[in-house]
């Protein structure tokens, strides 16, 4: 079972940008949180369920990801999510 303890409200003032890296960058490590847990301790869903999961996981993962390289702001990567753009 995947739960959020809140639900964002955004609200568009003056043209301001959604996007925010500090939280971006906690969003990354949160949803590397969930998949640790998915793969390790978690207690093991059927198969399409898990699979289904951890697809929403590692695409939302993707997704901000690319944002955060797009918007020019390189970050810390675990051994896991590590990639050659950090590496020139």
């Amino acid at each position: 079972m995947i739960a959020a303890h809140s639900s964002p409200v955004m609200v568009r003032v003056g043209g301001s940008d959604f996007f925010s890296a500090p939280d971006a960058l906690v969003t990354l490590d949160q949803i590397e949180g969930a998949l640790a847990y998915l793969d390790t301790v978690g207690t093991r869903a059927e198969d399409e369920v898990y699979k289904r999961v951890r697809l929403k996981l590692t695409s939302a993962y993707g997704i901000l990801h690319r944002e955060l390289h797009q918007r020019g702001h390189l970050h810390e990567h675990s051994p896991v999510t590590d990639h050659d753009a950090h590496h020139p």
